[in-house]
């Protein structure tokens, strides 16, 4: 499992109409396939530690798999160029008040991203923040 298709196609497999008819409830806007968090915790093991594809699977534009990116992403390889995108494409509060402040707060740009954000006109970017 250590390319985007493949975990795509986990995710696909792991998903359910039931959790992405919840998600939409709360907000969720983005495509996904509506798997549980539990389960991409599971997915997230088997791809620890790869960089490159967890930034590959957060440019998908998939909530489950940008979800998932930001469990396997380490902050501290990611540059702030790469924070700040990904706290601007961030599409619901799942993604912009647990994951992406988990990966920003592992940076060395950590302080520095989180006062900036917090002044963001845009909700999701202050959340994050």
């Amino acid at each position: 499992m250590c390319t985007v298709a493949n975990v795509m196609a986990e995710l696909k497999k792991k998903g359910s109409a039931q959790t992405v008819k919840i998600f939409r409830r709360h907000g969720a806007p983005a495509e996904m396939f509506g798997v549980k968090v539990a389960d991409l915790k599971i997915i997230a093991r088997k791809i620890k530690g790869q960089q490159t594809l967890a930034c590959d699977l957060y440019d998908t534009g998939n909530s489950d798999a940008m979800y998932l990116a930001e469990i396997v992403a380490d902050g501290s390889q990611m540059t702030k160029r790469q924070l700040q995108s990904w706290a601007r494409e961030v599409s619901w509060y799942m993604l912009a008040e647990y994951t992406v402040p988990g990966v920003a707060a592992e940076s060395p740009y950590a302080r520095e991203l989180a006062l900036k954000w917090i002044d963001s006109r845009r909700e999701s970017t202050a959340s994050s923040g």
